[in-house]
């Protein structure tokens, strides 16, 4: 990519590459400085290097699901960071050869990167085509012109105006491959989960105990919670709000898939649950409100801009300033993100620890000596240094840069809630 010399010129060529808006270019820019903005841009875009699959040992046993993995082919290893996880690779692929002359398809953002990582395209993620008959090969382009994948037609062209939701190319060459595991048997039944690596480390960031009540506030499908299940024995009672339909019936799937009793749902938006009179109190929190997920690999391309971005953060804040009314005195929780952005991480969390009821908290043994080894590390924004808050961000929180552990990123915070003093 050949950079003018001229901002303006620069700023026009990055927008029009990566679709980002002028607003998040120019904040990117001035959080992370220039190059380091154009390194994300291009980084972000790539496929990510594993899956992070935790092992329902209730269910299996480790050394078990590590050969039914090894017998269908699959790269895998023991996790280096927990024992509880395996590591599942994604092959990482080369689009190679002439394919300037092959007809293209190009898809919306909402599939590209799904498609990237060796998902056919189905008819309702393309935005347009050309003409082309079953059986030929095609190109796919993400919207932005980006060539993420190879396919062969599995129906004419002309056809697709007219079909309903089905596969009408099927990938043949991608930048990644992500192995089916969520289609094994093993996987219907309950034997394990893929949860992301701030997801997990999230979950491994509460301090459980047997008597902890537990509220999981994440847009999430029901991994988290099953996770924490798995971690209680099935015996803490685990609250799940889901703020759609369309979430509820996946997180009403995952309960069914490990057969569990630990686990209750609750169909409400975030605020409005905080904002009810409940008679629990909850002792520790999982809490992962919407977020930008820019930290999420592959992203292909973004319409968030700086005001979204603000309003984001602003209800992430209202979010967590309301969460006391549902909290035990002393109840610990864990603050998590998928995103890169410092309003987002960092702010949030210097807004958090402004506040008079809540106060940081440290992170359990485990992550704590992944801490102390530098693989896990915090960062800090010009305000955290100002504010005198940096040591409190390097012992109650994690960033995860993506580009370094090429997978995906995010942010998660450890604080809890106390008494006003007197």
């Amino acid at each position: 990519m050949n950079h003018s010399n001229n901002p303006d010129e620069l700023a026009s060529d990055i927008v029009k590459r990566f679709q980002y808006t002028t607003s998040m270019l120019y904040h990117w820019i001035e959080s992370f400085g220039l190059e380091e903005t154009l390194n994300l841009l291009e980084n972000i875009r790539k496929p990510f290097d594993s899956l992070w699959v935790q092992v329902n040992s209730s269910r299996i046993d480790f050394d078990s699901l590590i050969d039914i993995f090894e017998e269908m082919e699959f790269e895998v290893k023991k996790h280096p960071w927990f024992e509880d996880f395996i590591v599942v690779n994604v092959k990482k692929q080369k689009i190679e050869g002439d394919v300037l002359e092959l007809p293209v398809v190009k898809v919306d953002r909402e599939s590209a990167s799904n498609i990237s990582l060796g998902k056919d395209v189905k008819t309702a993620s393309i935005t347009s085509h050309n003409s082309f008959l079953q059986g030929d090969k095609t190109r796919i382009m993400d919207f932005t012109g980006n060539i993420i994948a190879l396919g062969n037609a599995l129906v004419n062209s002309k056809e697709i105006s007219s079909l309903t939701q089905r596969a009408v190319v099927r990938v043949t060459d991608s930048l990644g491959y992500v192995p089916p595991i969520t289609e094994l048997k093993e996987y219907r039944k309950g034997y394990f989960s893929i949860l992301t690596p701030p997801q997990t480390i999230g979950v491994k960031s509460l301090n459980l105990g047997s008597r902890d009540n537990i509220l999981v506030i994440s847009g999430d499908r029901g991994e988290v919670a099953g996770y924490i299940a798995e971690l209680t024995k099935h015996k803490n009672p685990i609250t799940v709000v889901a703020r759609s339909q369309m979430q509820l019936k996946a997180i009403t799937k995952q309960i069914e898939r490990i057969k569990t009793k630990a686990i209750r749902v609750i169909h409400s938006s975030f605020l409005a649950f905080l904002n009810e009179k409940n008679d629990i109190r909850y002792t520790s929190v999982y809490l992962e409100p919407q977020n930008s997920r820019t930290a999420v690999i592959p992203t292909f391309a973004s319409n968030l801009s700086l005001r979204r971005l603000q309003k984001m953060s602003n209800r992430q804040i209202k979010t967590i300033t309301q969460l006391y009314r549902s909290l035990h005195t002393e109840s610990s929780i864990s603050y998590v993100t998928h995103s890169l952005d410092y309003l987002e991480n960092e702010t949030v969390f210097q807004n958090i620890l402004e506040k008079a009821y809540y106060t940081s908290q440290d992170f359990p043994d485990d992550l704590r000596k992944l801490q102390e080894r530098k693989i896990l590390s915090s960062r800090f924004s010009h305000m955290s240094k100002l504010l005198d808050l940096a040591e409190e961000q390097e012992l109650s929180s994690i960033y995860l840069d993506p580009m370094k552990i090429k997978n995906i990123g995010g942010f998660i915070a450890k604080f809890r809630f106390k008494h006003k003093s007197a």
